[in-house]
């Protein structure tokens, strides 16, 4: 659409006759019950005159979405409502084609057709908002073979925010087992931006591949990459324990989560706190089954390790809280009453009233 045709347009002459505010763009709206074709485009066009941040390739914080959910607590579409969407694919505004992407992403995936139309316009779209809009849309559908070729062609884009969404989509469990996740896995791990690391460590657990253990495990060992130990837990913890769920099970990446708990000397910083006190918290509808099927998992062992890390004064306190929650879930009694009074008995522990206050 010219420039020219699209301001001229019935809906941005309405837009533009109120003030960009939510009031305004409420007040754009005199139908009752049903929008008009015209007020529900009109209401899409209003992120025409938001920002877009980028850095992180998101929009700057407007009054569009507010005002889209005041319309829509007593309006429903027009009938033609996703006709007018695939109209403003191609508008000329990459921040409305950026929400025309984002809003066929539903909790019950994508229809085919809608993937290879969306993966047909991506192709030849600049912009990097509308690409990472995209990916994100596009996350749960990459055994679309069309898909995971659009995701992985985005793997080495030049802008890190576009990378870090491939990572996320490719770290995804709707994505395991799809032929090329792995070598994508590596290279992000590998990626020169430390945000696309941290995003690939953190979610490529939820692959659920095996091999995947021996590549964390090296960044665990590795002093250097201590800012992304947390990730690389989370994702263990996603092979082993599976929580919510409950549904994986993976002797590796247990033992490899032990190992790394059992590492010392401990700091402020290893073992990262907020990687300690997954177990503390259990799904109990799933927890038994999965305890039935994890026949690697010895609760006595694993209390052990987090009676260590307890007591351990060079741990980072938080560390040494969390490793107590996890004692008082799976532990017998006494393993929490030995543990405290450790602590208590402890003269040269300075963080023993922060670490076993409930």
């Amino acid at each position: 659409m010219e420039n020219s045709e699209a301001n001229n347009s019935p809906a941005m002459k309405l837009l533009n006759s109120v003030d960009f505010t939510k009031e305004g763009l409420v007040s754009m709206v005199k139908s009752k019950d049903v929008l008009t074709d015209v007020e529900y485009e009109a209401l899409i066009l209003a992120y025409s005159k938001v920002g877009i941040d980028k850095d992180r390739l998101e929009l700057d914080n407007n009054p569009v979405s507010s005002a889209t959910s005041e319309v829509m607590k007593d309006h429903k579409a027009p009938a033609n409502a996703n006709e007018i969407k695939k109209k403003l694919l191609n508008n000329e505004y990459p921040q409305v084609r950026g929400y025309v992407v984002s809003s066929f992403k539903s909790i019950f995936g994508t229809s085919s057709s809608d993937c290879n139309e969306l993966v047909k316009m991506l192709k030849e779209e600049k912009n990097d908002y509308v690409i990472k809009c995209g990916i994100k849309t596009l996350a749960n559908e990459m055994k679309e073979p069309a898909v995971a070729e659009f995701i992985f062609s985005q793997v080495g884009n030049k802008h890190p925010a576009i990378r870090t969404q491939c990572a996320y989509a490719i770290g995804n469990s709707w994505t395991e087992g799809v032929k090329g996740a792995k070598e994508a896995v590596l290279k992000l791990m590998n990626d020169k931006d430390p945000d696309v690391q941290k995003a690939m460590y953190r979610s490529c657990g939820k692959l659920h591949d095996p091999t995947l253990v021996p590549e964390i495990v090296k960044a665990l060992n590795d002093p250097a990459k201590v800012d992304l130990h947390s990730d690389c837990v989370k994702s263990l913890y996603a092979m082993w324990y599976d929580y919510p769920f409950h549904k994986q099970t993976n002797k590796e990446a247990y033992e490899a989560t032990l190992a790394y708990f059992k590492k010392t000397p401990r700091t402020d910083k290893d073992p990262a706190w907020n990687s300690v006190g997954e177990l503390a918290t259990q799904a109990e509808s799933n927890y038994a089954q999965w305890r039935s099927k994890a026949t690697y998992f010895k609760p006595e062992e694993y209390v052990a390790v987090m009676s260590d890390i307890a007591k351990d004064i060079n741990a980072n306190w938080l560390a040494r809280k969390a490793a107590i929650k996890v004692i008082k879930k799976i532990g017998k009694p006494s393993d929490l009453e030995a543990v405290k009074k450790a602590i208590e008995s402890n003269s040269n522990d300075s963080k023993k009233d922060l670490v076993i206050r409930d």
